[in-house]
């Protein structure tokens, strides 16, 4: 750090602030299964089953890439595994080598470093942390002997190499300046070519030589993320390679930096979309239809070396997400999201001799990064009620074997029962929610119904967000709805810039009043199985989801109790805590803030304008960057003496990141709904001043109510029954 940005990170420190040192191996945890009072000798999935799961690359399967490679010979795989230690809030990372042919050989390469986060861009931010993981795919030599990846150690991340037989420790290879985000080798396997961003720094740097006259409050400032200004603007990405013989750096040409692959090639139609390069003079590509539509459907194309084309314009072809080509060059394969509600995955496989491909799988599981493996297809796969695991896909047959399976310790475990419901809503969209009971339901009971959103796919988490854990609820007792949100068709099909889209959806609040209307559908189905007491419903949502949550609580009264991760979409914070540039955009798509007559437009949205008829308690877990969005709803609450608790997470982002905080959430998230619709508590004598609390809120249950609860007694039926039949009197 220069001089110029130290002294301004001291003069940031308005009151003394410590942070406790993390203490402890991460590692140590990973290898204990049975950690924890509530995990031991039980054969329910628990809470800290969940929070300890480990991960091949990021938790939500629609934004995942492919943490996994094969080596050049086809016979292993390198797999990074990612494993969250709550008792010192870090991750155990490491860097294992499996057997393709799924005999269980596992050899591990690299263990340690710190948890590498991701950025964005955010509206005109150039640089914004995110809270879930860089994509860090490791890299095989040439010749498969080495495996190059990302690793962070000291606050910076650094290129590496690690022998592939593990007879040698992994070795750090590149000290620059600034972080790497990505790797790859070099065709003679000599090098590493590595991507960095130096103008981050550069730009930091430039806003801390301003802090001595002070900032101006302009379009830079984002309050809830930063005291100072953010940088704007694009960031270039530099390339460089690094020789692994004495370190010296190069630029790397246009050649080696198309081996990065992220971005698509330049011989690449401009309108191409996905695009795969095969044998021959053969390649393919993802195409729109309507150019001019942001949302356009797609069709499937194969060029053909002599100029023509195979096309396949059916919507059998539409959804596609990857390409590849077979090793014998003679097909094309293809992964795409497709079915009802574009809730399955499904392989295609295109053989040059055909005129239309062929699906050879079909599935209402996940499948992430796929690659083609000799005559399989390599993917990471899972369940509603399967964690993520490796698994080889014949290419011509789909069927399926497992490689690799990170989460041994889950076998035998019970999970709630999911049954996928698929409906059409009253706006005619396709609508669709997975019902998951508790894994000993027994016909004509009826349980607490908790709905969790906003997307419904792969292992059933937390929804989006992983703040509600849903097999963790359903081994409680707990009715759970992962809610599926749709979108409108029209008009948003029509727009042609993000700007039309998100005015489409918000005039007269149209994405809310669908949601809303599909939302409602689902429940409905989820009361009419009979297993939903339709008096002891909860709802919970972070990010669009928390929206969702407002919009239910305002417009209809099917909920007695309701969490967020974030909060809140109103009249005054919503606007002015983002900063003026946020202010300004979303007065694009219609908002009204600070306006003459904005009441008006807001009240079917606005806890704040509605605060009279809403008694519902509100449980809201915030990040510190986002807190400040929801203080005048919060406010408001307390000066009305509604039932309503923040808490806000320390040097949290939107989607939580930290493993102390991520349980500290479900914790809370499952005392707060067993409470109100269970009137149940946690008796830990720690958790005596949160029960005070909410004992004294508004509409709690009556003393007489409520009982005690212990894992142990959760786990006996008859001890629950007695309880339930006890909160219902």
């Amino acid at each position: 750090m220069s001089g110029l940005l130290a002294a301004a990170a001291l003069a940031s420190g308005i009151v003394p602030v410590v942070d406790l040192p993390p203490e402890g191996d991460p590692c140590a945890a990973a290898s204990d299964h049975s950690h924890g009072t509530e995990n031991a000798k039980s054969a329910r999935f628990t809470l800290d089953d969940q929070v300890r799961l480990v991960d091949i690359g990021r938790r939500d399967p629609r934004g995942a890439s492919a943490e996994f490679a094969v080596s050049p010979d086809g016979s292993r795989v390198a797999v990074s595994l990612r494993s969250a230690d709550p008792d010192t809030n870090r991750y155990c990372l490491r860097l294992v080598v499996v057997a393709m042919d799924g005999s269980g050989l596992k050899l591990q390469i690299d263990q340690g470093g710190e948890f590498i986060r991701s950025d964005f861009k955010l509206r005109d931010f150039s640089y914004v942390k995110a809270g879930y993981d860089r994509p860090n795919p490791p890299r095989w030599s040439p010749d498969g002997t080495r495996i190059a990846f990302l690793k962070r150690v000291d606050g910076s991340t650094q290129a590496w190499v690690a022998a592939a037989d593990g007879k040698t420790p992994a070795r750090q290879v590149s000290f620059l300046p600034d972080d790497v985000d990505s790797v790859a080798w070099t065709p003679a396997g000599n090098g590493l070519m590595v991507g960095t961003r130096p103008s981050i720094r550069l730009e930091a740097e430039a806003i801390a030589r301003e802090a001595p006259d002070g900032f101006l409050f302009d379009e830079r400032f984002s309050p809830n993320l930063a005291r100072r200004p953010i940088p704007t603007g694009d960031i270039a990405i530099e390339y460089q390679v690094v020789s692994l013989a004495d370190g010296r750096l190069r630029p790397a040409t246009p050649e080696e930096t198309a081996r990065i692959g992220l971005e698509l090639p330049a011989s690449a139609p401009a309108d191409a979309r996905i695009y795969a390069e095969g044998p021959g003079g053969y390649a393919a590509r993802v195409e729109p239809k309507n150019s001019e539509q942001l949302l356009s459907t797609t069709r499937l194309v194969i060029a053909k070396p002599d100029g023509g084309r195979m096309a396949c314009d059916a919507k059998e072809c539409e959804g596609m997400r990857s390409l590849w080509w077979s090793a014998d060059g003679q097909s094309l394969l293809g992964m795409q999201w497709t079915g009802w509600a574009t809730s399955q995955t499904a392989l295609l496989r295109w053989d040059l001799t055909e005129a239309r491909p062929r699906r050879i799988l079909l599935t209402d599981d996940m499948l992430i990064g796929c690659m083609p493996a000799g005559g399989e297809i390599l993917c990471a796969r899972e369940g509603a009620d399967r964690p993520r695991r490796l698994v080889a896909i014949d290419a011509r047959s789909g069927a399926d074997r497992v490689v690799f399976d990170p989460n041994p310790q889950l076998l035998g475990k019970t999970f709630g029962h999911v049954q996928r419901l698929r409906f059409t809503d009253p706006n005619g969209l396709e609508g669709l929610a997975d019902l998951v009971l508790p894994p000993d339901h027994r016909p004509g009971e009826k349980h607490p119904l908790v709905v969790v959103q906003y997307r419904s796919d792969g292992f059933l988490r937390g929804g989006t967000g992983d703040e509600v854990p849903i097999h963790v609820l359903a081994n409680r007792g707990f009715a759970v709805l992962s809610f599926a949100r749709p979108y409108p068709r029209q008009p948003a099909a029509a727009a042609k810039t993000d700007d039309e889209l998100v005015r489409s959806s918000r005039v007269n609040w149209l994405s809310r009043r669908v949601v809303q209307a599909s939302l409602e559908a689902a429940v409905d189905l989820a009361i009419q199985s009979g297993a939903v007491d339709p008096d002891r419903m909860g709802i919970s949502g972070f990010s669009d989801g928390s929206s969702t949550v407002q919009w239910a609580l305002i417009n209809s009264s099917l909920f007695k109790v309701a969490t967020m991760g974030s909060c809140c979409e109103d009249l005054f914070s919503f606007a002015y805590a983002a900063g003026p540039r946020f202010g300004q955009l979303i007065r694009t798509p219609g908002y009204r803030f600070f306006e003459t007559g904005s009441e008006k437009d807001w009240k079917p949205m606005s806890l704040i304008l509605n605060v009279d008829k809403i008694h519902t308690p509100i449980l809201v877990q915030a990040a510190d960057s986002e807190y400040q969005s929801g203080l005048d709803v919060v406010t408001t609450y307390a000066l009305r003496g509604r039932p309503m608790e923040l808490f806000v997470l320390n040097d949290e982002t939107h989607v939580k990141w930290q493993p102390a905080h991520r349980q500290a959430i479900y914790r809370r998230s499952v005392d707060w709904f067993e409470f109100w619709l269970m009137h149940r508590m946690d008796c830990d004598p720690g958790k005596e001043e949160q029960y005070r609390r909410w004992k004294a809120m508004a509409g709690a249950p009556a003393p007489g109510t409520l009982a005690c609860s212990t894992p142990a007694q959760v786990h006996d039926r008859a001890q629950f029954s007695a309880s339930a039949r006890s909160s219902r009197r």
